[in-house]
């Protein structure tokens, strides 16, 4: 059972160990991949998927906002006027035409995720278009994972009928915070009362699964004024909480300049942010799953990272089984064989590319049987919070200890710091360890020399 962490205990291992590091959503990560791997490589790795029986997701990424919110991180696309949503359905529309025309054999499919940017900024009817073309053309598990990520402000009633009429039973809604100030300051004003209206029409038209996405470290924020929006969201109950860690990188994001920087929490304000709500979701008997998401005890996202079966990919933790990942849209990730493959991030590029018949990949990497190694190492780490080498060694041939022992020395300071347990199977992350998670999976990172010298992430807490 997790345990509420006090700040006066927390804070100094926090000061030893904050430093810039990935979030871990693939490995290798982003930086360590090159516009080497292009189109004709991405078509490889897929027409050469014909023996595989690992199953499906499919992603589909719709990159337009109607508004800037001055914190976000996501590759978006402002466009108030939604006419250039036609074009993009046509060219998502061709890019899926275009990967079945490379994919040998009939596929099943686990999980479909809809993000953005904002899904529902295309109109109902070009949802429904995108989505029947999807189950016409692959053939969905009878459970499988359908889920939507929404702004409560753009979607209406219409969207949600649509949304569920077309099988999809999860959805996420954004509301970083419900103090006005702080809203004002990100540019994403909500009042409170449709928030929780859209909360409540989410759950009457038969959403399953309901997810909040909260976000600390904003300007304005104290720990009082997130105890009290904290606290407000838990009277919805909502099934899942994303406890996101705003991360301020404005020579990445250039709009986030436009933010009030002298506003932010101090360090020491924002870990007590974090702490006091950790608690307050842990005492409402939510889990702590990897290092900022809680669910409800009884959710099965939880009952998965107590058997240490949880798993992750580009669209978030799932308890689906290990599956190929095909991304459709601008700046989409897919995961298939021992590829990634991002496609174009510029629209007109993403546009130019699928006009002409071709895949828009734009960069990507093959993986090393050593990626492959560390990559199932780091995911169990962020994922379930432990390491079973016995594990690690029957799927890979390996000797645990001999191909990590640099790494296994590098694990006896955080054991002397609290970080983790070590034991004859491996180790387990302790309390304080999960809010240092990336610091724990880091050690198994063999890229991350390269680029210490680059500011390429935000920092680990």
């Amino acid at each position: 059972m997790r345990q509420n962490l006090k700040y006066e205990h927390v804070a100094p291992l926090i000061e030893r160990y904050d430093r810039p590091g990935p979030r871990y959503t693939s490995y290798p990560t982003a930086p360590a991949w090159t516009d080497t791997f292009d189109a004709a490589a991405y078509e490889r790795e897929l027409s050469g998927r014909h023996s595989t029986t690992r199953p499906l997701s499919l992603y589909l990424h719709v990159p337009f906002c109607q508004e800037r919110c001055l914190y976000c991180g996501c590759n978006v696309v402002i466009a108030k006027n939604d006419s250039i949503a036609v074009p993009y359905v046509d060219s998502l529309l061709t890019e899926i035409e275009l990967t079945l025309d490379r994919l040998p054999g009939p596929r099943r499919v686990v999980q479909l995720h809809l993000g953005g940017g904002t899904p529902t900024y295309l109109s109902p009817g070009q949802l429904q278009t995108l989505i029947n073309v999807l189950k016409t053309s692959f053939e969905f598990d009878a459970d499988a994972e359908l889920s939507v990520e929404v702004d409560p402000g753009v979607t209406s009633t219409d969207h949600l009928k649509a949304l569920r009429s077309l099988g999809l039973h999860r959805i996420s809604m954004g509301v970083q915070d419900l103090d006005p100030r702080v809203q004002q300051a990100v540019h994403r004003e909500q009042s409170t009362e449709s928030l929780k209206a859209f909360f409540d029409q989410c759950r009457s038209q038969g959403f399953d699964s309901i997810n909040v996405d909260l976000i600390y470290g904003l300007p304005h924020q104290t720990p009082a004024s997130f105890d009290s929006t904290v606290d407000t969201i838990l009277s919805w109950e909502p099934d899942r909480v994303a406890l996101f860690s705003y991360a301020h990188v404005p020579w990445i994001k250039p709009h986030q300049r436009l933010m009030d920087a002298d506003k932010l929490p101090t360090p020491q304000d924002k870990l007590r942010i974090f702490l006091s709500a950790r608690s307050r979701f842990l005492d409402a008997n939510y889990d702590a799953i990897g290092m900022d998401h809680f669910a409800r005890h009884d959710d099965e996202l939880a009952a998965a990272r107590r058997r240490g079966e949880l798993r992750r990919n580009f669209m978030g933790y799932t308890t689906k089984p290990q599956s190929d990942v095909l991304a459709f849209g601008m700046s989409a990730i897919s995961e298939v064989g021992s590829c990634y493959a991002q496609n174009q991030s510029r629209l007109s590029h993403y546009q130019r590319d699928v006009g002409r018949g071709a895949l828009p990949t734009q960069r990507g990497v093959r993986l090393s049987d050593d990626d492959k190694l560390r990559r199932d190492v780091i995911m169990d780490i962020m994922c379930n919070t432990a390491l079973d080498k016995r594990r690690i060694e029957q799927l890979h041939g390996i000797e645990f200890d001999t191909t990590f022992a640099q790494e296994l020395q590098a694990l006896v300071p955080l054991a002397k710091d609290g970080l983790i347990e070590l034991n004859d199977g491996g180790f387990t992350v302790t309390d304080v360890g999960q809010v240092l998670l990336r610091n724990v999976a880091m050690v198994f990172d063999r890229y991350l020399p390269e680029n210490a010298d680059q500011v390429l992430y935000s920092r680990t807490v």
